[in-house]
């Protein structure tokens, strides 16, 4: 099995390999002058249909509703996380079953964060 450093070490200069390649095409697409135009033309059309959007939602009392509806899915998502990792540190088994019979398992991530 490999050492957890030389894996880091590896994504490490993978990572910085593919910022290169990224900052390189950045820099090519910069000195495309129909490259250019086509970003402005996006950015014109996303303010006419941010606003087109915001004019349908504020006629709407259920288009507000889909805001508060957002803070909640993400709050009970969180919820069911914190609940499912408390179960499995508990060894309990974890597992949903829903309205059709599909049962679900939970899938747990591993993420580094550097130290302060």
């Amino acid at each position: 099995m490999a050492k957890l450093e030389e894996v880091y070490k590896r994504l490490e200069k993978s990572t910085q390999r593919k910022r290169e390649i990224g900052k390189m095409l950045k820099d090519e697409l910069a000195h495309n002058p129909r490259h250019s135009e086509i970003i402005e033309e996006i950015k014109v059309l996303r303010e006419e249909k941010k606003s087109i959007e915001q004019d349908i939602r504020a006629s709407t009392a259920e288009f507000m509703e889909l805001d508060d509806l957002k803070i909640d899915i993400a709050t009970d998502q969180e919820l069911l996380s914190d609940i499912a990792l408390n179960m499995y540190t508990n060894n309990q088994t974890v597992e949903i079953t829903d309205d059709y019979d599909n049962t679900w398992y939970p899938v747990f991530k591993v993420s580094f964060k550097k130290e302060h």
